[in-house]
């Protein structure tokens, strides 16, 4: 078993030998992938109940049959888990009863105040997503319970000595080595000359790329103003029509893609003539120091900053740290005019496909399949043993199109060869393990079935005429300066 890897809420896929639930069925019951979160309301939930909180989900989660990982803090809880439709569905009614009794701030006044007779479809976000047709439904689901009381519900920011617990010690090692050799880079890379003639004797002065601004309770910022799916392509739209007919202006809208770069890899919005940041990460605690480059604060500052991620976790805490950020005028930020607005897609890219993404086999039930004006392009990859969802995003290239019948629907390319691929498995299930990472860091990378031969990936013998597979094709995008990783395109 590998070590978890990235995110969270990933853990390596293993084959699983018997299908879940093991209850006998007379009539196959549809199976699904339940992916959630929820922030409460301040102050979130007791620290004295957290503990009676994750015997409740063991409990109700072992009754039903589900599978999965959750993880559970003061902020909230996280959760994947897998199993019947009906039983997901009992799960997440139990689930918002409980919340309700945990959150002293929710009462029926509460309710009465608001106009809803369940304050929790405020804050508790949950998606139900379809198997892939392509691989066998057991090896699509979990086969544990893992329930985790953690410091955060994702984490953004790396852990300090201060709040390391258990694995302080080899956190602290790991740490001060990391800190060597980002030192090391800055040093040769603070001062870079431009030129040799008179005009260019200054020099470029690089924003401390590789350090995270270290901002006091950050998290109390406000966070990003939420955009349904709907309002999302309304309003990017909109503003890829207005680009589209010849506007001299640059811009003041800019997209975020706050995901790893693995992730971006396989899919992600395409906006025709807007422009998109990629941060292209390793894992998502590498965000705030791809947020403190020059190119990030170029991208962003005095824009409307449209940020997605999956399922809009990670877009709760990168849209407080950004507003942190450029409020701090401080590392790259310095002097820098602030985001004018910052909104994220509720839902992440999982709700909007389910709106305007399409299957990636037709449905054969004879159902609509009218095309919609979709701007995502490609897969959605998911931390979870399908690896990627069944619905795909067919992405418009152009707003006034008549018919917009030119669609991208594959963005992946080899990284060896360069030609379209976006198969991290090459045909086999993930649980086969058999997928190529990188010799260095063990990210995930791209090798279509010609070229994988030709490499060797992460725990693979060494053999001749067969070369080390690196993640950024000659080198590791973990090592060196992040800020090197991070682009913007327009589209």
């Amino acid at each position: 078993m590998h070590r978890e890897l990235h995110h969270h809420l990933y853990k390596e896929s293993t084959c699983i030998s018997t299908t879940m639930p093991t209850t006998e069925e007379k009539i196959p019951r549809k199976h699904m992938i339940a992916l959630y979160y929820c922030y409460p309301p301040a102050p979130g939930l007791p620290k004295d109940k957290l503990e009676p909180h994750k015997l409740f989900h063991q409990e109700t989660c072992t009754n039903l049959n589900l599978g999965g990982r959750i993880r559970v803090s003061e902020e909230g809880i996280n959760g994947v888990l897998s199993g019947t439709e009906d039983a997901l569905r009992e799960y997440e009614a139990n689930l918002r009863k409980e919340l309700m009794q945990l959150v002293v701030d929710i009462d029926q006044d509460d309710a009465e105040t608001t106009g809803c007779d369940d304050p929790t479809a405020e804050w508790l976000d949950i998606k139900y997503c379809h198997l892939r047709n392509d691989i066998p439904m057991e090896q699509q689901l979990f086969s544990s319970l893992q329930v985790k009381i953690t410091r955060e519900v994702v984490s953004l920011i790396e852990p300090t000595p201060s709040n390391q617990g258990k694995n302080k010690g080899k956190r602290c090692r790991q740490r001060r080595k990391q800190k060597r050799k980002e030192k090391q880079m800055q040093e040769k890379l603070t001062e870079v000359s431009v030129g040799d003639d008179e005009s260019s004797k200054d020099t470029v002065k690089l924003a401390p790329a590789n350090e995270v601004v270290n901002i006091e309770d950050w998290k109390n910022n406000a966070p990003a103003q939420h955009l349904s799916p709907e309002e999302w392509n309304n309003k990017l739209l909109e503003l890829a029509k207005q680009e589209e007919k010849g506007s001299h202006e640059e811009s003041d809208t800019v997209l975020l893609d706050t995901r790893n770069i693995y992730e971006t890899r396989v899919g992600h919005f395409a906006v025709p003539h807007l422009k998109t940041m990629f941060p292209n990460t390793r894992k998502f605690s590498s965000l705030p120091l791809a947020l403190n480059t020059e190119e990030a604060a170029e991208a962003l500052a005095g824009k409307n900053v449209f940020m997605y991620c999956t399922g809009g976790v990670r877009c709760e805490r990168a849209g407080t740290y950004l507003r942190a950020l450029s409020d701090s005028n401080s590392g790259a930020w310095q002097g820098k005019e602030k985001p004018k607005a910052i909104f994220q897609l509720k839902g992440g890219i999982q709700k909007y496909l389910e709106e305007y993404g399409e299957q990636v086999e037709p449905k054969s039930d004879g159902g609509d399949n009218t095309a919609r004006e979709c701007l995502y392009r490609g897969k959605n990859f998911v931390f979870d043993q399908r690896r990627t969802d069944p619905v795909i995003g067919k992405g418009i290239t152009s707003k006034t199109a008549s018919d917009n019948s030119e669609r991208v629907s594959l963005v992946g390319q080899c990284i060896i060869c360069s030609n379209a691929h976006d198969d991290y498995d090459n045909g086999f299930s993930p649980c086969d393990e058999k997928e190529a990472r990188c010799c260095r860091c063990r990210v995930l990378v791209l090798v279509c079935n010609d070229c994988r031969p030709k490499v060797r990936s992460c725990g693979e013998p060494e053999a001749d005429n067969v070369t080390d597979l690196l993640c950024g094709g000659t080198s590791c995008i973990d090592e060196g300066n992040v800020a090197d990783n991070v682009e913007t395109i327009r589209f």
